[in-house]
């Protein structure tokens, strides 16, 4: 990078349901794609993203953070406007500002956040069904007091999805809460970092114990290291990258909590 060059880092939002995923990818429609695609335009350069984490399809964004280069300064555009005009609707910017080069919004992140909502109401909600996982109702106090079990750092492999590339299973979980919140019971969850589909299976697991599952259940799960002893992997739609942490980098807050819980 040349220093005639400026780098930038943006939080953005977005509702999952119509991309296939955050990565970039030909002939279908990502979230990657289409803002760099709005960025490019914007900047009349070509422009990569780099992002604190890749969701899957249909899994939504509330604090995702990405950054990229461009030759403009700070002062020729009104990026956050710029952007949003640019983008689908199903995508919103929230901030843009400028940040150190060296500045990487995976590498340098310590922790990320996700949210997964389920709705126990025994019915599906056409306008909640993309949203939240539709379920029979849940005991959240007992999926809260198993969900402490996966505190601290653990070999998380009976929660690891196929095709996954880390080196390793070891993850370390900083705090993980499941409260009821009106028709919904939501779960929290902060790690260093996360294997491909860990979060849903843990959303999985949880939802076995608020049915009913043996007192135990989770750390049966641990135990096994094996990815057959869990069911199936709950649907992308409850699931929401919701806060991304960047101790030594001073950035804007970003609203976490997803849209359907803010009433």
């Amino acid at each position: 990078m040349t220093i005639d060059h400026f780098r930038y880092a943006l939080a953005v939002q977005y509702a999952g349901g119509e991309f296939c995923g955050w990565q970039r990818q030909p002939n279908v429609s990502t979230v990657q794609g289409a803002l760099e695609q709005a960025a490019a335009k914007l900047t009349d350069e070509p422009i990569t993203l780099q992002v604190a984490g890749r969701t899957d399809a249909g899994v939504h964004a509330t604090g995702q953070i990405a950054s990229f280069t461009s030759s403009l300064e700070p002062e020729a555009r009104n990026w956050q406007r710029g952007l949003n005009a640019l983008t689908p609707a199903s995508i919103y910017v929230s901030w843009v500002q400028p940040v150190p080069v060296e500045f990487h919004p995976r590498y340098d992140a310590t922790s990320r956040r996700y949210t997964y909502i389920y709705y126990d109401q025994q019915r599906t909600d056409p306008f909640i069904a993309g949203l939240a996982w539709c379920c029979s109702p849940l005991d959240a106090d007992a999926m809260h007091q198993q969900a402490q079990y996966l505190l601290g750092e653990h070999d998380f492999s009976s929660f690891r999805g196929a095709g996954c590339q880390s080196l390793t299973p070891m993850r370390r979980v900083d705090q993980v809460l499941v409260r009821r919140q009106g028709a919904f019971v939501v779960m929290e969850i902060e790690a260093n970092a996360f294997l491909l589909h860990m979060v849903r299976n843990i959303a999985s697991g949880l939802l076995s114990v608020g049915q009913g599952a043996v007192s135990h259940y989770l750390t049966d799960l641990l135990a096994a290291r094996d990815r057959t002893v869990l069911g199936v992997t709950a649907p992308p739609q409850g699931l929401y990258l919701s806060q991304v942490r960047y101790p030594h980098a001073v950035l804007p807050a970003v609203t976490a909590l997803p849209p359907i819980l803010r009433a």
